[in-house]
């Protein structure tokens, strides 16, 4: 007993050196020394037999250090012994460790390295250690076998090895970048801004989400990014000349609109689902009105019904929270928009991101506010006009139109609209200079229901009013009905929106947000109500194929 003992205690200087090593401090290194001591004798009184004992030393110090940085940062940490077996990579917490990596700077340089690593190996190391997901959930969100998972994560630990003397520090978004999805309410410039500003422009977006939470300087962008200053300075002039970043007295620069968080969406979704279900009433007794009325027009469709029921309930949500916010004002912007832009940043390029499931709505209640298109003196026609609302019900959603192949969504529509009225009218579109290209969209607008074609012959499926029937639809119908709503929907409406959590937190610096931004993630939905009328039988889901939401209206 005595002599093994002697044995162990032997081994306390290199135990210490290398703790020394691994801690960067004295007095830590001490303390896990001591433990490591202690493991072994522990393991000496209850009789057990230590076969390589300088082995198993080093291994229970590395095991307890490891132990120690997982509970200080909470997460799985990178290997990089030279003996790493890339079929033990699953236990990859149970590893030797090259503590070198665990230092601040040196993390940070390894977020650096990372950047370089083509998506492949890339994805599947930040999944891994800095996100901490299994192998098994990695391989099952990439649709790749376990082992290929294993062979990458060895692949890419040796080739950040071979960089790590030489990296820089960088932050997350050189190797991960955001996605920023950004619209507006108002006017677009006349080259589709703000959206089309950073469309497809990755730089662009992290940049704006880098700058937000507050005001950086170019350098500091440069740096957090891992792009040179020379070409990030472009960009952010361009931000600034569109107005989507302002600039600080100081020379710093920040993003000049609210981003939503993704909870932002969803936190709220238990109070929205109770505001449907306890104002339905309010509701329900103005809409079998409007039902009824059109339902005596020589024009009434389902389909126009749905549109309706989508724009009233819209409306009387929006004019009932009015009273309780300052009006929105919307700046002359460059290339004569008039707008206030807003985004919703996403982790990936998929542009989704998951609720929780115990958060989740009964329904999709998702919903892009109305848009409007009109042509004025086209093929003898004074004014052609077209309304469209994108929901969960359409399932086209967003992608209205794309089968027409335009630049934007607003070339896509205008193409549409003139089509629907050449088809509408009888009229030959390639007599009057209608591209041809664009009739090769026609069996993808039928798929999506917007056009019905048989025997050869064209016809519109989505609802077309004249203008004098639109100005009796919107004016006597639609107008009283949602002044009743909103005036039963005004005080629970107040009450919901004085709730503090009911609002989006923006940064302080943040000036130029409107309330309306502050609370529309939150707001009962329109949609909710929709849903409640599909549910209780006021209005049918199932309108015989897909139904985008779309009005026309031209004589």
């Amino acid at each position: 007993m005595s002599a093994a003992y002697d044995s162990i205690l032997s081994y306390t200087e290199s135990l210490l050196s290398a703790a020394i090593q691994m801690c960067g401090r004295v007095e830590d290194a001490e303390d896990l020394t001591e433990e490591t001591l202690l493991a072994a004798l522990t393991a000496l009184a209850r009789g057990d037999h230590i076969e390589h004992l300088q082995a198993w030393l080093f291994s229970v110090l590395k095991r307890k250090h490891h132990d120690l940085l997982r509970a200080k940062y909470r997460k799985p940490t990178l290997s990089f012994d030279t003996g790493f077996d890339a079929l033990d990579i699953a236990n990859a917490e149970d590893t030797p460790i090259d503590n070198r990596l665990l230092k601040e700077e040196t993390s940070e340089e390894v977020r650096r390295q990372v950047a370089y690593l083509a998506e492949q190996y890339r994805v599947i190391i930040v999944k891994y250690y800095f996100r901490g997901e299994s192998i098994q959930t990695i391989a099952g969100a990439l649709g790749i076998p376990v082992g290929t998972v294993k062979s990458r994560l060895d692949f890419s630990r040796k080739q950040l090895k071979k960089g790590i003397e030489t990296m820089q520090t960088y932050s997350e978004y050189s190797y991960m970048p955001k996605y920023l999805h950004i619209c507006n309410s108002g006017c677009c410039g006349d080259n589709m801004e703000p959206s089309a500003v950073v469309q497809n422009d990755v730089l662009a977006q992290n940049l704006l989400i880098l700058a937000y939470e507050k005001p950086v300087s170019v350098t500091e962008l440069s740096r957090a990014i891992g792009v040179s200053a020379a070409y990030v300075e472009p960009v952010v002039q361009k931000l600034l000349r569109e107005e989507l970043m302002r600039k600080t007295g100081d020379g710093r620069v920040y993003t000049d609109f609210i981003i939503y968080k993704p909870e932002d969406f969803y936190r709220s979704n238990r109070d929205k689902q109770k505001f449907c279900e306890e104002n339905i009433d309010a509701f329900f007794i103005p809409m079998r009105t409007v039902i009824e009325k059109l339902k005596k027009t020589d024009f009434y469709s389902e389909r126009l019904e749905r549109f309706l029921m989508i724009d009233i309930a819209g409306s009387a949500i929006w004019n009932a929270g009015e009273p309780f916010r300052k009006p929105q004002i919307f700046p002359n912007r460059p290339n004569g928009g008039r707008w206030i832009a807003f985004a919703t940043v996403y982790q990936d390029a998929s542009m989704q991101n998951p609720v929780p499931k115990e958060l989740q709505a009964p329904e999709e209640w998702g919903i892009g506010g109305r848009r409007t298109y009109e042509i004025r003196e086209y093929v003898g026609a004074k004014n052609l006009l077209m309304m469209n609302y994108d929901t969960s019900l359409n399932p086209a959603g967003y992608g209205k139109f794309e089968s027409l192949k335009c630049h934007t969504y607003m070339e896509n529509e205008e193409a549409f609209l003139k089509l629907d009225y050449l088809i509408e009218k009888g009229i030959d579109p390639t007599a009057v200079g209608y591209p041809e290209k664009h009739l090769d969209a026609i069996p993808g607008l039928c798929e999506e229901g917007f056009l019905s074609q048989k025997d050869g012959v064209l016809s519109l499926l989505v609802p077309r009013l004249t203008h004098a029937q639109a100005d009796y639809v919107f004016t006597e119908i639609c107008r009283p009905a949602v002044k009743e709503i909103t005036e039963r929907f005004t005080k629970p409406m107040g009450d919901y929106l004085r709730q503090p959590s009911h609002r989006c937190v923006i940064p302080p610096h943040l000036d130029s947000v409107p309330e309306q931004k502050l609370t529309m993630p939150h707001e009962p939905p329109a949609m909710g109500f929709v849903y409640e009328a599909i549910k209780h039988g006021l209005h049918k889901r199932d309108l015989g194929g897909p139904c985008p939401e779309t009005l026309l209206i031209f004589d």
